[in-house]
C-alpha cells in the first residue's frame, strides 16, 4: 500500500506544464474517478443519421443555446473521461443530435482512464484536443491561458450553476456538464435484509446501521475502494452539505474557524470515515486490493452494502445491476445523516465542467459543441446528474431525498475579493481537501485507522490539519 501511495505522489508533483504547475491531482470539485479499467480509447462521430435533436431551435451559436448555424464544417476532437460511455457507444449516440444541428462538423473523441494525469502531460503542449473536461487541478486565474471564453459571467450565470470558480475577470470558461447531489449509495435490499425499515437520521443511527448489516447479512457493510484513490475523495463532497450553510467555504476564510472542532462539518464526516476505517468488521478484508470496477456487480449482487460516492454513481450500478441480472431498483441513495436542527442538508455541486482549448483551429465549431453538450446534448438527464441549467427538474435518482425531507441545496458564490482563496491555501497548505496526494490528511487518517492507532492518532492528525491550514490561511490572506 505504501508503494501504490508514492506512485500518487510522484505522478502529482511531476505534472509541470508551460508556463504552470499543476500543483495536486484533485481539484476543487468532486471528482467522479475513472470508470472503466480500458486504456485511452478513441471514438468517430461524424455524418449523423436522423437522430433527436434535444431541444434545440434553429438561431443562434452564442454560448448558452445548441441552436445550428450555417457555415460550420471541420473536425473537433473531444477529450474525456468517460471511457465507458466511449466504449458502450453513448458519446457516439449523442453525437448525432449534434451532427442533426451541425452536419458537416466531425467530431472525434478520445477518452483516458487515468484522466487528470493524461490532460496535464498533453497541456504542456497547444494540442489538447479542441474541448476537454476542464482539469480539476488546474488554478482558476490560469483559466484565461489555455481556454477560450464562452462570454460574462453576469449573462451566463442567470442560466448555469456551478460558474462562480471557472469565471477570471468577469469571463467564463467552463460550462457544466452536468452535476451531482453528495451522500452515500446504499443497496436497498441488503439493508432491508438486516432489518433496518428506516433511513439513519444521525452518524450514530449510520454506524449501527452498518454493524447490523455485518451481523445480519453476509455482505460488506462498508466497501473503501481505497486501492482506487480517488474514492477516499468522496468524502470531501460531504462537508459543505454536513454544515447546511451555503456559505460555509466562504465563512472558513472570513471567520478563520478550524476546520477540524468538536461537532464540526469536517469532524463529523472524517470522525465517520475514521470509525468505519477502525473497525475491520465494517469494512472489505483487505482495502489495498479493492476493485473499483468490479464493486459495481458485486454491489448488485449483494456483496457490498455501502459507500460513499456522488450521486453520478447511481446511474453506473443500476447500469452495472443490469448486466448481472439484478434488479437496478435495489441502488439507492440517502443524503450524509448529519442532522441540524433536525434537518438534513445535502449539497450539490458540478461534476466535470468543459471548456474549448484556446489555441482550436476549429474554434466556433468547438464552442459550438460545448455548448450543445451542456445546454441540449441531454447527457446529465441520462446519467441521472443535475441539469446544470438553472430550472430544470431535478433527477428521479434523488427521489429517496424526500424521504427524509432533505434540504438541498447550492453553494453561494464566492465574493469576489475571495475568488481563487481557498483553492490557494488548500494548495499551500498541503491540506488539499479535494486531493488526493500521499501527503493529504484522508490518507494519513484512513493508514491510522487500518493500523488501529486510535482516537488519539485521530487527533493528532485534526490538529496538524488545523495549524497547515491556519498558517497558510493567515500567509494569504494576512
Amino acid at each position: 500500500m505504501e508503494n501504490r501511495i508514492k506512485k500518487i505522489a510522484a505522478a502529482c508533483t511531476a505534472v509541470i506544464m508551460a508556463g504552470t504547475l499543476f500543483t495536486a491531482c484533485g481539484g476543487s470539485t468532486a471528482d467522479t474517478g475513472d470508470t472503466t479499467t480500458k486504456a485511452a480509447d478513441t471514438t468517430k462521430a461524424a455524418d449523423a443519421g436522423n437522430a433527436d435533436a434535444g431541444n434545440a431551435d434553429a438561431g443562434s451559436t452564442d454560448a448558452g443555446s445548441a441552436d445550428a448555424a450555417s457555415g460550420l464544417s471541420g473536425t473537433i476532437k473531444v477529450l474525456h473521461h468517460r471511457t465507458d460511455r466511449d466504449q458502450d457507444g453513448t458519446m457516439a449516440k449523442l453525437t448525432e443530435g449534434f451532427n442533426a444541428l451541425y452536419p458537416d462538423v466531425t467530431v472525434e473523441y478520445q477518452s483516458f482512464t487515468n484522466y487528470a494525469d493524461d490532460i496535464a502531460t498533453l497541456m504542456q503542449s497547444d494540442n489538447y484536443g479542441d474541448v476537454v473536461m476542464t482539469p480539476q487541478a488546474l488554478k482558476q486565474a490560469d483559466f484565461p491561458s489555455f481556454f477560450e471564453s464562452f462570454g460574462s459571467y453576469d449573462e451566463l450565470s442567470q442560466k448555469y450553476y456551478w460558474l462562480e470558480n471557472y469565471s477570471v475577470d468577469g469571463q467564463v470558461y467552463a460550462l457544466p456538464t452536468g452535476g451531482t447531489a453528495s451522500g452515500i449509495l446504499y443497496n436497498k435490499k441488503v439493508w432491508a435484509d438486516a432489518g433496518i425499515t428506516e433511513l439513519p437520521k444521525t452518524t450514530d443511527e449510520f454506524l449501527s446501521c452498518l454493524k447490523q448489516i455485518g451481523e445480519k447479512t453476509d455482505a460488506i457493510p462498508y466497501y473503501t475502494n481505497y486501492a482506487a484513490s480517488w474514492c477516499i475523495t468522496q468524502w470531501q463532497s460531504l462537508v459543505v452539505g454536513a454544515s447546511g450553510d451555503p456559505d460555509y467555504n466562504t465563512k472558513l476564510l472570513t471567520e478563520k474557524n478550524d476546520l477540524f472542532s468538536a461537532g464540526s462539518p469536517y469532524d463529523a464526516v472524517y470522525g465517520t470515515l475514521f470509525k468505519i476505517y477502525a473497525d475491520p468488521s465494517l469494512h472489505e478484508e483487505d482495502p489495498s486490493t479493492t476493485d473499483w470496477e468490479g464493486c459495481k456487480p458485486a454491489f448488485a449482487q449483494g456483496k457490498i452494502a455501502t459507500m460513499v460516492l456522488g450521486s453520478w454513481a447511481i446511474s453506473q450500478f443500476q447500469e452495472a445491476a443490469v448486466n448481472a441480472g439484478c434488479d437496478p431498483a435495489d441502488v439507492g441513495y440517502m443524503p450524509f445523516p448529519n442532522s441540524i436542527d433536525g434537518k438534513i442538508y445535502s449539497v450539490s455541486s458540478n461534476d466535470y465542467m468543459m471548456s474549448v482549448n484556446k489555441n482550436s483551429a476549429n474554434m466556433d465549431a468547438a464552442k459550438a459543441y460545448a455548448v450543445w453538450f451542456c445546454t441540449d446534448s441531454g447527457f446529465a438527464q441520462n446519467e441521472g446528474e443535475i441539469s446544470g441549467l438553472k430550472g430544470a427538474p431535478m433527477p428521479e435518482t434523488l427521489s429517496s431525498f424526500d424521504e427524509l425531507g432533505v434540504q438541498l441545496f447550492v453553494e453561494n458564490p464566492t465574493p469576489e475579493e475571495l475568488l481563487g482563496k481557498y483553492d490557494e491555501i488548500a494548495k499551500a497548505s498541503e491540506v488539499d481537501p479535494w486531493g488526493d496526494a500521499s501527503t493529504n490528511f484522508k490518507f494519513r487518517m484512513a493508514e491510522a485507522a487500518f493500523k488501529g492507532e486510535g482516537e488519539d492518532s485521530y487527533n493528532a492528525i485534526c490538529a496538524d490539519v488545523n495549524k497547515a491550514w491556519a498558517d497558510s490561511r493567515d500567509s494569504i490572506l494576512g
